[in-house]
């Protein structure tokens, strides 16, 4: 193989990493590099002996479910461990020939099931006590893999171990993104989550509803506008203040209500950076969070969502719903008609539980409803 298409698979590993590319795409050009007709690149846990199969060529679904029960008997990967060694190897090279074709695992699964005879791969440690099992086979009645093959193979594998890792590391981030944003659409809060471009990156569901209503916010090729022109002026400003750093940091954003055609109560809109606990693989990360509420639908729900998120009594958590919806602190005192010593003393115990140091910070950490 020219260096050139040496390089191809090297880019096209990373593009498989990072999602641009499909796994079982890059596993065939290996394959085809190796002149194998089997391939298995597969993340397994040392602690609990789980098995992730990323990518394989040349086996069927069942094969894969099945190789979960034989993982453990894998006589190649188990005698790769216990020699310590490093880089591409031989299966001939580590399991003698006699003690295979007398196993377990080659007379249930190699040799009937998937026509595996030999094998050129390697044990790659990972992060977290995780390592990755990377082999290509030939069947029966081929030529066992040479030095020189190997040792072509082994020019990928600090490549194939760093593209795992890069895998890995954003499975984690997107896990952390399924449950921050299982948070978010819980609440009958609209949150609105934006690129720095402006594109929309994810929208909760009664975000969605108001959305589509057209009430007052819609959707643009620019991402988000209001209907009314002086208000989509004010809404630009605060997303263009945020989105391009424009201004302190920790003054960016703010709040402004959003006038609707039906004549409806407006909108109190607050608008905030997105904070960095929420990103995702995308090539775009949230910059922008816009929180939109309707001041007459009911909070009974986002009363028990922050009150699981942050422990949050209800008193507190009504407190904290009005400042989000941009309700001045005398302003909710009046309307709930309680003392203003009382309304001070609930935001500074949901300071407290949220170990917070101002209303400010208080505000964006809750917008950002970060689990």
């Amino acid at each position: 193989m020219e260096s050139g298409e040496e390089s191809g698979l090297v880019e096209a590993l990373y593009d498989a990493a990072l999602g641009y590319r499909l796994w079982e795409e890059v596993a065939r050009q290996i394959a085809d590099y190796m002149g194998g007709n089997l391939l298995m690149l597969s993340a397994h846990d040392s602690r609990s002996s789980a098995v992730d199969v990323v990518s394989t060529v040349g086996l069927t679904p069942d094969h894969i479910r099945q190789y979960g029960h034989f993982a453990p008997h894998d006589l190649w990967a188990s005698g790769y461990l216990k020699q310590g060694l490093n880089g591409t190897r031989i299966g001939s090279h580590i399991v003698d020939d006699r003690v295979l074709v007398k196993s377990y695992i080659y007379n249930e699964y190699l040799r009937p099931q998937v026509d595996s005879r030999y094998v050129a791969g390697a044990v790659l440690p990972l992060d977290g006590g995780h390592h990755a099992v990377f082999g290509v086979h030939r069947p029966h009645g081929a030529t066992d893999f040479s030095l020189q093959e190997a040792a072509r193979l082994d020019r990928l594998l600090p490549h194939v171990q760093r593209s795992m890792e890069v895998r890995r590391r954003l499975q984690g981030v997107q896990q952390g993104n399924h449950s921050a944003y299982a948070v978010l659409d819980r609440l009958s809060l609209g949150v609105i989550l934006m690129a720095a471009t402006g594109r929309l990156l994810h929208v909760n569901a009664a975000g969605e509803t108001i959305l589509r209503s057209g009430d007052g916010l819609v959707r643009s090729p620019e991402g988000l506008q209001a209907a009314n022109k002086e208000d989509d002026k004010r809404l630009q400003h605060l997303i263009d203040g945020v989105r391009l750093g424009s201004g302190d940091a920790r003054l960016t954003g703010g709040h402004l209500s959003v006038r609707r055609p039906s004549g409806r109560q407006s909108y109190a809109v607050m608008v905030s950076p997105a904070g960095q606990g929420l990103v995702t693989v995308a090539k775009a990360s949230p910059a922008v969070l816009v929180f939109v509420s309707d001041p007459a639908a009911k909070i009974v729900s986002d009363l028990a969502v922050l009150a699981d998120v942050f422990g949050f009594t209800p008193a507190e958590g009504q407190l904290v719903l009005a400042l989000l919806s941009g309700v001045a602190l005398p302003e909710y005192a009046r309307r709930t008609g309680v003392s203003y010593h009382t309304v001070r003393t609930l935001l500074a115990r949901a300071m407290s539980r949220t170990d917070t140091r101002s209303q400010l910070d208080l505000v964006l950490l809750v917008a950002r409803s970060q689990p």
